[in-house]
């Protein structure tokens, strides 16, 4: 009865982590603008299909930015009721009350419209896109961008202008992921390697002491149980740390930081800080043991011997990927300013 009890615990448990993590994500869904995207216009009917296709590498691009809730078009029929009215509308002061009334509906709050034109002169085309409050009309965002003749019929160089044109628009907002993002691994790797460094000076420095003083290896025990913290956070959160970096960096960088995370988690805890611990425990026996004078010198010697050598391999790994690390953010810092 007992394991059963125990049982329909842990099941509780597991549905209520689900339903909470379903609650956080339908909240997330919520907080998100709805965003439509109207049929991008052209008064050119020789590169009225190119507009077409913009229109849709935009609305796949603008999705996979997750910053909006994306009303896809083909979800609802205002552009086939309109179609005919579709060069003459670039602005929300172009739309029918009809239209108007079935944006509503669906909870659009925001309206995308974007033109493709050819610049003869030039010998160029420039897509403009502007995003316009569907309540108040005003236009918080628009840029453009400026396409290759050569180039509009390439399929992924079409995919690759509505990308940069996504980025164009939303400059300031990833600016500001990209510090914050910045801010919050650099402080989580900072104070891993401040913490890693103290484990390394507490055993050179206090070992001795430890083995006979009770103040000095409380010291070394606080010193690890805060190195243990940091370590655990970022290997419980691995994952999503990586994850939310790469999102962010892309997936280079992202490259980059799993490798300075697998120079913590192998060449640096694995390797030494795991042989420390085990120094740690010989020295939580030898302060028990009442073995005579002798032995104990004996223990002590090796234990200080076993630190010693652990301590010069832990310095050389922590040199190697913090300097990884270093190298990396420094990357990230020159992006940063550019």
């Amino acid at each position: 009865m007992k394991n059963s009890s125990v049982f329909f615990i842990k099941r509780l448990g597991i549905m209520l982590f689900v339903l909470t993590q379903l609650v956080v994500t339908v909240q997330a869904q919520n907080s998100k603008t709805n965003v439509y995207v109207w049929d991008f216009k052209t008064n050119q009917e020789t590169i009225k299909k190119f507009a077409e296709k913009f229109t849709d590498d935009f609305e796949t691009e603008l999705i996979k930015l997750d910053q909006y809730s994306v009303l896809q078009r083909r979800n609802y029929n205002l552009v086939l009721v309109h179609r005919n009215m579709e060069n003459e509308i670039s602005n929300i002061k172009n739309l029918p009350a009809e239209t108007l009334n079935k944006l509503t509906t669906i909870k659009a709050k925001m309206v995308v419209f974007g033109e493709l034109i050819e610049d003869s002169d030039s010998g160029v085309y420039e897509v403009t896109v502007f995003f316009q409050n569907l309540n108040n009309g005003e236009i918080p965002k628009k840029e453009s961008i400026i396409i290759e003749k050569a180039l509009i019929k390439s399929n992924s160089h079409r995919k690759q202008y509505m990308k940069n044109l996504i980025h164009k628009l939303h400059a300031k907002e990833m600016l500001e992921a990209k510090n914050k993002q910045f801010g919050f691994i650099s402080k989580k790797m900072d104070t891993y390697f401040v913490r890693v460094k103290d484990v390394k000076t507490a055993f050179d420095d206090i070992i001795s002491i430890a083995l006979e003083q009770e103040e000095f290896f409380k010291e070394l025990e606080n010193t690890i149980d805060n190195y243990n913290e940091i370590f655990i956070d970022l290997n419980d959160n691995k994952e999503q740390y990586l994850l939310d970096f790469e999102s962010v960096f892309g997936k280079a960088h992202g490259r980059d930081l799993e490798s300075v995370y697998h120079g913590i988690l192998e060449d640096i805890h694995k390797k030494h800080i795991l042989k420390l611990n085990m120094v740690r425990k010989k020295i939580w026996d030898y302060r028990k043991n009442q073995k005579n004078k002798k032995e104990r010198e004996r223990i002590k010697k090796e234990i200080i011997r076993n630190s010693e050598n652990s301590t010069i391999g832990l310095n050389t790994a922590i040199d190697k990927v913090e300097d990884d690390k270093d190298k990396l953010f420094s990357k990230i810092k020159e992006d940063l300013r550019e």
